[in-house]
């Protein structure tokens, strides 16, 4: 059974020149930012045995191609973020963003690893690993396709889930395979702590590894909040190899790269998927997510 709790330790982290320190919501002052996945090893290697490494996909394994130089603004998660902050009224808001362009764009775009080395660096890590991605279970065939190209190996479960495949999610059902746990917008502690529940690993620490603070201090927070007879150390770095925090506003140049993919995309669903492209057109939202639960039940492999 998962080993529940929270130790909070103060251990220096020589390959991050920073410190963990001890605190009680592991908030964002005490996650020390690494800009090389290659500082991974000695975070794990110093961490209490047996570890789980746990994770991110956007921003932290894979991101938008770089084009001269510059990341692609259109489909990366500083455009999700910014379209999702734009009112209804703004002509820029794209239609359907989460029931149909982000599942869309997740088969349709092709993106890269964050950095040169950094399949090579992850897939040497032999320790039990979980990637966990707030991504839904619609985007998962495009996801695992993604991680591959980019040279990152996919494991099987966890010992003990050989048998899970789903589990209940806030908003619609977390998926795991090959080692991915789909939360589907479930916060990213309880979807962890649910995965685990029935692991036969006594895991003693976690080592986690995310671009975003906040899903750092939500798995943090949910192993503090846990039973304290047998406890877990915590150790949580924040990727910044791809955006800082707090994440900038998109400038001039990406909003007018970003609409004319747009009008890219719009172009190619009026070539391939024209019934959708009318119901795009339409704002017709609803067409989409049960478009989505059908197309997930004919595909979804146990």
């Amino acid at each position: 059974m998962l080993r529940t709790g929270l130790i909070f330790a103060t251990l220096a982290l020589a390959a991050c020149q920073s410190t963990v320190k001890p605190d009680s919501t592991a908030s964002a002052t005490f996650l020390p930012s690494i800009s090389d996945l290659g500082k991974v090893a000695a975070v794990v290697n110093d961490a209490p045995k047996p570890v789980l490494l746990v994770l991110d996909i956007d921003d932290t394994l894979l991101s938008t191609r770089t084009l001269d130089g510059k990341r692609a603004f259109y489909g990366s998660d500083r455009w999700y973020r910014w379209q999702d902050g734009l009112s209804e009224e703004d002509p820029k808001l794209v239609p359907c963003l989460i029931a149909a362009v982000l599942t869309r764009n997740s088969e349709i775009l092709r993106l890269e690893a964050v950095q040169p080395d950094a399949a090579t660096v992850i897939n040497a890590l032999t320790v039990d690993r979980v990637i966990e991605t707030s991504r839904g279970r619609d985007q998962r065939a495009g996801t695992e396709r993604e991680l591959l190209a980019a040279g990152y190996a996919l494991r099987g479960p966890l010992p003990g889930l050989e048998g899970v495949s789903e589990l209940p999610g806030r908003y619609t059902p977390m998926t795991y395979r090959r080692g991915i746990l789909m939360t589907g917008g479930t916060r990213k502690g309880p979807a962890l702590t649910d995965l685990l529940r029935n692991a036969t690993t006594a895991y003693r620490s976690v080592v986690m590894v995310d671009d975003d603070s906040k899903n750092l201090q939500s798995v943090a927070e949910t192993l503090a909040a846990a039973p304290s007879d047998s406890r877990l150390a915590f150790f949580g770095l924040r990727y910044a190899g791809i955006k800082d925090e707090p994440v900038p506003p998109p400038t001039a140049a990406e909003v007018k790269a970003a609409q004319e993919s747009w009008l890219v995309w719009n172009g190619w669903m009026l070539q391939h998927e024209p019934v959708a492209a009318a119901k795009l057109e339409a704002k017709d939202c609803k067409w989409f997510e049960e478009e989505g639960r059908r197309r997930f039940e004919e595909h979804a492999v146990p």
